[in-house]
């Protein structure tokens, strides 16, 4: 009897565990997926680019890299935007030893970078019951950048050598991304990924040459413009008189990013 239901033991672990593999049930489970943004919410971003972009709209922890960040004006929809001011600046002015350099009275020269650039944007989210938070958005790239040299060389006969040169430039795109996130636990933080479609327009970049010079009392001055290549990307040694330069670069997955986000109520 004993032996008749150790046997009859073993089948039924034996038909349940094969039910078990040859079964399958649905599993219908609720996951907690973090803190999703509502209206209201303001998102601290950053991001690291996998490819070597020429404009970049997010922060990546580099020096002069833009500050950038979302605000959620619907639970659905997101205003991002990102900012960089970058100015350097070296100035000098003095008074020449003439012990060496009896014939120079003095010198100054100054050498200064500017850049400003606004980088607004817009984002629609999509639908928050899955666990990936899938959006697109558009950005709009305004940049501004202006650099000067001036060296300016006084001699004590009254002549002089001044020379300055200034290269303004405008950079205006416009960029379509596609991305997603995923929220970490309960905190409010996600992370993600983000591609798209980008096009930049460079105006400008050609440098305005004013120089004036007096030798033996007689005052010579030119004013041209000149370039540091030419449209093959050779080096350019001409002068010109008028200057017109434009560049146009569009690339698919020009940005391609890993992105962190920090949310704040």
């Amino acid at each position: 009897m004993r032996k008749i239901s150790v046997i009859f033991l073993l089948v039924l672990i034996a038909s349940t565990s094969f039910a078990q593999l040859s079964e399958r049930l649905n599993d219908t489970s609720v996951y907690n997926i973090g803190a999703r943004p509502l209206k209201g919410s303001k998102v601290l971003t950053f991001g690291f680019n996998m490819n070597q972009s020429v404009f970049d709209n997010y922060n990546d922890l580099r020096q002069g890299g833009l500050i950038s960040g979302k605000y959620f004006i619907k639970d659905d929809v997101a205003v991002r935007g990102g900012i960089r001011i970058t100015k350097e600046s070296t100035t000098s002015k003095g008074d020449v030893d003439p012990t060496n350099f009896p014939t120079v009275k003095s010198t100054s020269s100054k050498a200064s970078v500017r850049e400003y650039v606004l980088v607004p944007g817009l984002e629609k989210h999509f639908s928050n019951k899955n666990i990936f938070d899938v959006y697109a958005g558009g950005d709009l790239y305004l940049g501004f950048k202006r650099e000067v040299n001036k060296d300016e060389i006084d001699y004590v006969d009254g002549d002089f050598d001044h020379y300055s040169a200034k290269t303004p430039s405008t950079l205006v795109g416009l960029g379509g991304v596609v991305g997603f996130n995923v929220f970490v636990l309960n905190l409010p933080l996600s992370v993600g990924m983000e591609y798209g479609l980008q096009g930049l327009w460079t105006l400008g970049g050609k440098t305005h040459v004013e120089s004036e010079q007096r030798v033996g009392g007689v005052t010579t001055s030119q004013d041209y413009y000149t370039q540091t290549t030419d449209g093959a990307g050779n080096a350019d040694p001409y002068q010109y008189s008028k200057l017109k330069k434009r560049s146009t670069t569009w690339d698919t997955n020009s940005n391609f990013r890993l992105i962190l986000n920090i949310y704040f109520n």
